[in-house]
């Protein structure tokens, strides 16, 4: 699963030097769903459960901390952001949410991948693999700091306070829920609100 990731990232990289935009954002639409479908499978196919996901939180618990999850995010991004803004003299505005903003107002498809294939497969990456899967090593505060590390890391803007604290939330509901999908469907929700606040 992470040399896939690896391979999405290189794809990714690799189409940065791509000038002609009208073929980027389809082809990496594509890609981004077929990817997020591959991994996907591999998660159904192959049914291995790391220490985090041997305990099962009851439905309406797992609801409670997605949802929850999503009020927090929203809640630590906007308090985080002025802090960094106020304090650090970073831009008021992502670089990365204007920018996957202006691309998806050219580009209306490419919100497939802004709301579904990335929320999937950082999830499936930062915290079933790095958070999740490395907890048998590691201690679970340490998994999860260094997965969120490398999650502000991939965003690439200086926002990294505000993504890092994103992923520790993640890997509190992914750790509560013992469900991938509670983080990813926490995730999820957290784009679709900035796509729409936005």
């Amino acid at each position: 699963m992470l040399g896939y990731f690896i391979l999405i990232l290189l794809q990714q990289i690799a189409f940065q030097f791509i000038h002609n935009n009208d073929l980027l954002y389809p082809v990496q639409t594509i890609l981004n769903l077929l990817g997020a479908i591959s991994l996907i499978w591999l998660t159904l196919h192959f049914k291995y459960k790391n220490k985090l996901e041997e305990k099962k939180a009851v439905i309406w618990q797992s609801l409670l901390w997605m949802l929850g999850g999503v009020i927090i995010v929203l809640t630590v991004q906007r308090v985080l952001l002025w802090f960094e803004t106020a304090f650090l003299q970073q831009p008021v505005i992502s670089e990365n949410t204007s920018q996957l903003m202006a691309v998806a107002g050219k580009y209306p498809y490419y919100l497939l991948v802004i709301v579904f294939t990335e929320p999937i497969i950082e999830e499936l990456i930062y915290r079933k693999v790095l958070f999740g899967n490395f907890s048998y090593w590691f201690k679970p505060w340490q998994t999860a700091l260094f997965s969120s590390l490398l999650f502000a890391l991939g965003h690439g803007d200086g926002h990294f306070l505000t993504y890092t604290a994103i992923g520790l939330i993640f890997c509190l509901v992914y750790e509560r829920t013992g469900k991938i999908q509670g983080s990813m469907a926490t995730h999820i929700l957290m784009n679709l609100l900035v796509l729409l606040l936005n």
